[in-house]
């Protein structure tokens, strides 16, 4: 890669590489430079921000590469422009805001630095008792529910909290939204915002090493014509990087998808003036070259568009896929991997617990695609159904992980969460972790209030303790059916103590007799 950098522009000054996870950004890493050396002028707060898309995460990726002492060793620094390479310091602490609560963002910090405290508020004290140098990644990602307000809540709770320690140096990945409350937030000279959409960070030169490297069998690309020829693939890199650079957003993920959709299927080949602008341009080019309708692949990948957690079990994806579009949905996606290929991947870390999931490749393809359903409520509506369909004979310890702890981001989104908070089986499977989260979004909508009943409210007052000890559904029905006796709703604490696996007295099963309390109705478009 080095004959790219040394054309000079904005990957480095004449002579120097660019960085080789990133291949580009220089204007960008070199400010980051400055942040994390910390010194006369440099800003004390930098948030990192742009469309869906533009590649802050990778940059950030990159950045932190040259902050940690491990990962520094294994880059020839010397070939690097030593503007963007930040000064030998011990690695800043962090905590990924990705599916998470401010509150447990907040600890991770505290574990990291060792406190011994045991309040929010004790945590934000050691916080200032010395210099802390934190980057929150994922911040567009936070929050255990997807129909949450979890950035929003990140920005409030913790964000803001941290970035008005005067001691603590704070990079943060943003939306661009959050980034303006911060800065009308803070004082002025506090706070820098690096926008990779904006002139002096977009990087074209970027886009197009990004775009040729890819394309180039030299890189592990197959043969094909536009690859071997050095310069139909740079002509077809330049094109492409020129047209996503002006397609307003996305630009490094419409990159990623145009040329490994080319890759995957290469007839006809691609033509300069045939390249994609953004990400759902890249899709609909995709399904059109294998003689697809768009709409299909659209269809195939909505539901992991509306996924909760890290992915959706390969087993669900074509009953869900089915119950978003109303009708059979299987055979497009037993015989669609070529199509919807480019758009997805594995979920790794299932993968590793035996469970196969699948994700799709980047967020912001979630939101292309979500742009398009035409009532986003509705189909958040008809995977809850799907997912109720699931629990065989309404029995929670038989259903799967993924319908135990989505339906209740799922039924958030669709307004319809009220209905399923009267199983009491529910509340000791579910993840607490993301039915706490669901629940206090609709406590937190004043209209939505309301409708919450009476053991949904004995639920939150519960949870805290039931994510504080994470404890285990045998664990949770016994701090349950406890917290429905002191609220007066004895018919669910005995619902909970009945069942054979929680009824349990000096290690035998009791004998409780069986009342009735209702079950989830079935969930109607209208409250």
């Amino acid at each position: 890669m080095g004959e790219h950098g040394e054309n000079g522009g904005e990957n480095g000054r004449v002579g120097y590489e660019p960085h080789p996870l990133i291949g580009g950004r220089g204007a960008a890493l070199r400010d980051l430079a400055v942040w994390r050396a910390g010194g006369a002028g440099a800003p004390r707060v930098v948030l990192l921000t742009g469309s869906p898309g533009c590649g802050s995460s990778r940059l950030l990726t990159g950045f932190l590469m040259l902050c940690d002492p491990g990962y520094r060793e294994r880059i020839a620094l010397e070939r690097l422009d030593p503007a963007t390479v930040p000064p030998p310091l011990p690695a800043p602490a962090v905590p990924s805001a990705a599916g998470r609560t401010p509150a447990q963002v907040l600890w991770l910090l505290a574990d990291h630095y060792g406190f011994d405290v045991t309040r929010d508020a004790e945590v934000y004290e050691a916080l200032g008792a010395g210099e802390r140098v934190v980057v929150v990644p994922y911040v567009d990602q936070a929050g255990p529910v997807r129909a949450g307000r979890g950035p929003g809540r990140m920005l409030r709770e913790l964000l803001l909290p941290l970035a008005g320690i005067e001691s603590v140096r704070l990079l943060a990945e943003v939306p661009r939204e959050s980034a303006s409350v911060l800065v009308q937030a803070l004082p002025a000279g506090t706070v820098q915002v690096i926008d990779l959409d904006a002139p002096e960070f977009l990087d074209v030169e970027g886009l197009a090493l990004q775009a040729e490297v890819t394309l180039d069998p030299a890189f592990g690309a197959p043969d094909l014509p536009f690859t071997v020829d050095a310069g139909a693939r740079r002509a077809l890199a330049s094109a492409l990087a020129g047209r996503a650079a002006s397609g307003g957003s996305g630009s490094r993920l419409t990159v990623q998808l145009a040329t490994t959709g080319w890759l995957l299927a290469p007839e006809p080949a691609p033509r300069p003036d045939g390249v994609p602008g953004t990400p759902g341009e890249a899709l609909d080019l995709h399904a059109r070259r294998l003689g697809a309708d768009p709409s299909v692949l659209r269809a195939t990948l909505a539901p992991l568009a509306l996924v909760e957690g890290a992915g959706l079990p390969l087993s669900l994806w074509a009953p869900l896929a089915s119950a978003l579009a109303g009708r059979d949905m299987a055979a497009e996606i037993a015989d669609g991997m070529l199509l919807a290929g480019p758009f997805v991947q594995p979920v790794e870390e299932a993968a590793a617990e035996g469970e196969a999931q699948i994700a799709l490749a980047h967020p912001a393809l979630g939101g292309t695609i979500r742009a398009q359903l035409p009532d986003l409520a509705a189909a958040q509506l008809r995977l809850a159904q799907a997912l109720l369909g699931q629990v065989p004979d309404q029995d929670w310890s038989r259903a799967a992980r993924y319908v135990r702890d989505g339906i209740a981001g799922h039924a958030l989104g669709a307004g319809q969460l009220p209905r399923l908070l009267t199983d009491p089986s529910l509340m000791a499977y579910a993840d607490p972790v993301a039915l706490r989260a669901a629940v206090e979004e609709v406590e937190a909508d004043e209209a939505s209030a309301a409708r919450l009943p009476p053991p949904a409210r004995t639920y939150l007052r519960t949870a805290p303790l039931l994510t504080r000890t994470q404890a285990d559904p045998p664990l949770r029905a016994k701090l349950l059916a406890a917290a429905f006796d002191e609220d007066g709703l004895p018919e669910y604490a005995q619902a909970l103590r009945a069942r054979p696996e929680f009824a349990v007295q000096d290690g035998r099963p009791a004998s409780v007799p069986s009342p009735t309390v209702p079950h989830p109705r079935p969930m109607e478009t209208q409250p």
